[in-house]
């Protein structure tokens, strides 16, 4: 089953700025010191900040929320998984691992596998170690719904 990862967006303002409004939709970003903000695309594109991805709707919104600072309607979004993305490999791997594994330990060993494998383009890592966070939460759920 392939599993969904989800990112933040905070919408703020009314009405279209080409036409007077003050609407800006910005997304949340993972920053340069290593915390996360909303950011507008173009400003995240020219600083080549990566998108913050979350394996559930609860983990995205409880960070949407911390991070705004604009106080805006702060929305979780399922994202589109990138075509590259070896959703099968990732789910073999995570379910060979325990459920009580550390999420951190788990985030960092996608990421050096990821990177091992030839993975250059941040995103791409970013969306790995979150559909590898997603693929563990459901092997979790499984375990607590079985009581195993």
């Amino acid at each position: 089953m392939t599993q969904a990862i989800y990112f933040v967006m905070e919408f703020h303002g009314t009405g279209d700025p080409y036409f007077g409004g003050t609407a800006a939709d910005w997304a949340l970003y993972k920053t340069e010191e290593g915390g996360q903000a909303f950011i507008s695309a173009a400003d995240a594109q020219r600083r080549k900040l990566v998108m913050a991805y979350y394996p559930t709707t609860t983990e995205a919104e409880q960070a949407g929320t911390a991070a705004s600072t604009r106080k805006g309607r702060v929305s979780t979004l399922p994202a589109k998984l990138r075509p590259d993305l070896p959703t099968g490999q990732i789910s073999w791997i995570v379910g060979n691992k325990h459920v009580g594994e550390d999420d951190s330990e788990l985030a960092e060993d996608m990421a050096d596998r990821a990177k091992r494998a030839g993975a250059t383009d941040p995103d791409m890592v970013a969306q790995i170690v979150a559909y590898a966070l997603a693929c563990h939460r459901a092997n979790q759920a499984l375990v607590s719904h079985f009581r195993l």
